[in-house]
């Protein structure tokens, strides 16, 4: 009787299997026993599946990283690189619908087989009269009986797999000489193989070019090994290679911390091991584990797969050495769907690192998130732990009819989140020690978070509010109202640092709380330039001779009304200006989609208006940059912030259409920006003027307007020089909080 699916989903939560693979023959070798053949593959890929859900290993650690790993998944691999995969391997993967990586050594494809395979072809045709071999610091290898010879192959593929590249070679080469083996017959697998392997949709990681061990190999020599295979397999399949597989891979013996530092240098996103157990959302995504069941039979392969399940793979190391650390609070992170805050603190995360500070981000666990997407994912760098805290949604979670009480959800519905959070804060603390605390708004409970964490570890904390919480007319519910003054004012008064996204915020902040003025400051919101650089412009079925308006993001139907924009719209159709034919008006992902549509329809414009979906945020970047003209919308009630797509629009170079009031920050923001057309929200008569302006001077797409006096590229908003911005506030902070307890 074998265990029941129950138990393995239950004992997998969180926990992924990945197996590994070689060359699995059609039968075993004869000096090769017990190996695992075609045969006994199948049967164990029948009983994994019995039990488990298999997702390619790209999949399955971009899910790891979000938290939203399924129970049960698994991944299937295979190492080194041989004749018989695409022959063998493939036709029985594409028969279950199985996907799989393959590891491949790049060294063959000059002609030489592998190592190991030329050990076994000189062992095992040599002639029954041939000499023993003697070779210093190793028993005398025979090669008279079946026994000795397979007693010899195992002395020396152990002997051979620790020497250099040079060494092995020789060594080889005079074992080929003394049993008079020829190995330039023996079977590779071939470039043509490979594409094609790679053609059918399977992924190909990177193994090194000779299958060095790289903790006997000099430092530039395992460098040039590593990033040298992944450079040639990019150019043979004409795609990325984001995986790596150490050689014989066992962690401290084969490898070491140093080669882990040149698998991240080389570019790679992860890298897999031959350690034992599974991976968790702690373990280190350089040093992932594997392991080969030996089955097969069901109750075998399940017994061994569920003793694996019990082993977890190595944690992330913390490093203090040579950086400070941050801890992070923030709700929104990836896979959270649908907040511009996602990107902001995503992009802190990326390059603080480099300007000395590492993070750890306590978040929550994606069931807490309405929507959730993880194209964002693999941009978290792997020196990032990122904890997820349990987090229930009063409105999901708590509800019954769709109603619940109140007060379960103060300061937000959210609330939850506070208990698991601060538990496993205090926890992160105590392991990593972190110099700083630091949490971001709009969700409330973050910064309830963080004040609790800083007031019981006495850690300095930077609150990071972006926008105002309590404005004349929000919160609007009285209790609510309540709640968020007396948290507002804990923030000022706890906090060492209180940043916001426009001066006009933080202005307004040091005005309502003059005692604490000192502490406000300003990082304003950017883009991401390293996404620019790869992005491709992209225009989405729409034509060049089609005039393509692009909103990107959220539309709050009282606040980024588009009435007055559909009116002036109307009216340029009316008196011939636009043609209904040649202009379409995309709202991307603007989430009011009925909204949009009756106002659309109540100006009878909707026959040019689309609503799209939601797209990865690299095909949203590439999108702008295909568009005529961007639309940005911001109405007085958030005068003093400033929407986050804005830089991401002025990075594009694309004319931008401004419509906002024009005592408020988006606009003072935008005033004089080259190829920007700034108007009254208010106003559609501003609206069809500004239009006019912008159909005048842009008769033909890509046209440089004239008039305007700030060019864009004088201006560095980008997400890695607001990084620099806040490290200084961060080492202001550390140090005044260090000169305090001196004191």
């Amino acid at each position: 009787m074998t265990i029941g699916r129950s138990l393995f989903r239950w004992a997998s939560q969180g926990r992924l299997t990945t197996l590994a693979f070689h060359q699995l023959p059609q039968a075993p070798h004869p000096l090769r026993p017990g190996e695992t053949t075609l045969g006994d593959f199948e049967a164990i890929l029948k009983a994994t599946l019995r039990r488990f859900r298999i997702l390619s290993l790209d999949d399955a650690v971009t899910r790891l990283r979000a938290g939203n790993l399924p129970p049960s998944s698994a991944c299937i691999t295979f190492d080194d690189g041989y004749a018989g995969w695409l022959r063998n391997v493939v036709p029985i993967l594409e028969r279950y619908g199985i996907p799989a990586t393959f590891f491949v050594t790049v060294g063959q494809f000059n002609g030489t087989a592998l190592w190991n395979e030329r050990i076994l072809n000189a062992v095992s045709t040599a002639p029954e009269n041939t000499p023993p071999l003697a070779w210093a610091t190793l028993p005398e290898l025979l090669f008279n009986s079946l026994e000795e010879r397979r007693r010899t192959a195992r002395i020396l593929e152990n002997f051979l797999k620790y020497q250099d590249t040079d060494r092995r070679r020789s060594l080889i080469a005079a074992l080929e000489l003394h049993t008079g083996a020829v190995a330039h017959n023996l079977p590779t697998l071939s470039i043509e193989a490979l594409k094609e392997i790679h053609a059918r949709g399977f992924s190909i990681g990177a193994h090194t070019i000779h299958h060095p061990i790289l903790s006997h190999c000099s430092e530039q020599s395992a460098f040039d090994e590593i990033a040298g295979a992944k450079r040639r397999l990019e150019e043979l399949i004409n795609d990325q290679v984001t995986a790596f597989a150490y050689p014989n891979g066992r962690t401290d013996k084969d490898f070491g911390p140093e080669h882990v530092a040149m698998v991240e240098r080389a570019g790679y996103r992860y890298a897999v091991t031959t350690d034992p157990g599974v991976a968790t959302q702690y373990t280190s995504l350089m040093r992932l584990p594997r392991f080969t069941p030996w089955g097969p039979g069901n109750l075998r392969t399940d017994v061994q797969l569920m003793r694996n399940l019990r082993q977890e793979g190595p944690h992330d190391s913390i490093s203090k050495a040579t950086h400070r650390r941050v801890l992070m609070v923030a709700f929104h992170f990836p896979p959270q769907s649908g907040s511009s805050g996602v990107l902001r603190t995503l992009n802190f995360v990326k390059h603080l690192p480099a300007l000395g500070w590492h993070t750890s981000v306590l978040t929550a666990q994606p069931t807490a998130y309405e929507d959730q997407r993880n194209d964002l994912v693999p941009s978290i760098t792997t020196q990032t732990r990122v904890i997820r805290a349990r987090a229930l949604d009063a409105a999901r979670h708590l509800s019954v009819l769709g109603k619940y009480p109140r007060i379960l959800a103060l300061p937000d519905r959210w609330s939850w989140w506070w208990i698991d959070a601060v538990r496993k804060g205090l926890k992160e603390i105590r392991q990593t020690q972190p110099e700083v605390i630091w949490s971001t708004y709009p969700i409330a409970t973050a910064h309830l978070i963080a004040a609790t964490l800083a007031q019981i570890s006495g850690r300095p904390w930077v609150a990071d509010f972006r926008d105002p919480m309590v404005t004349d007319d929000y919160p609007n519910e009285r209790l609510m109202r309540k709640v968020w003054v007396w948290l507002e004012g804990k923030v000022l008064a706890g906090a060492s640092a209180c940043v916001f996204t426009t001066a006009g915020a933080a202005q307004a902040y040091a005005a309502r709380y003059q005692s604490q003025s000192g502490k406000c400051f300003v990082i304003e919101n950017g883009y991401d330039e390293e996404v620019f650089e790869k992005a491709v412009p992209n225009r989405h079925g729409v034509s060049d001779e089609t005039l393509l308006l692009l909103h990107s993001g959220l539309i709050y139907p009282k606040d980024r009304d588009p009435s007055t924009f559909f009116s002036a719209v109307r009216e340029l159709l009316d008196d011939g200006t636009l043609n209904p034919e040649r202009i379409r008006i995309r709202f991307r992902a603007p989430h009011h989609t009925e909204e949009v549509l009756l106002c659309a329809k109540l100006y009878d414009v909707e026959r040019c208006v689309e609503i799209a979906p939601p797209v990865p945020y690299q095909d949203a970047i590439a999108e702008m940059l295909g568009a005529d003209l961007l639309l940005v919308f911001q109405g007085t009630k958030f005068n003093r912030q400033v929407p986050a797509k804005i830089y991401e629009y002025i990075r594009t170079d694309r004319p931008i259409l401004c419509i906002a009031d024009k005592d408020g920050n988006t606009s003072r923001e935008l005033t004089n920006i080259q190829k920007t057309y700034v108007s009254d929200i208010h106003s559609s008569e501003d609206i069809k003027l500004q239009l006019r302006n912008y159909l005048n001077i842009n008769q033909l797409r890509d046209e440089e307007p004239s008039g305007f006096t700030v060019a864009r590229k004088t201006i560095d908003h980008s997400r890695k020089s607001k990084a620099v911005t806040l490290s200084k506030l961060l080492n202001k902070v550390h140090k005044d909080c260090s000169a305090s307890i001196s004191r």
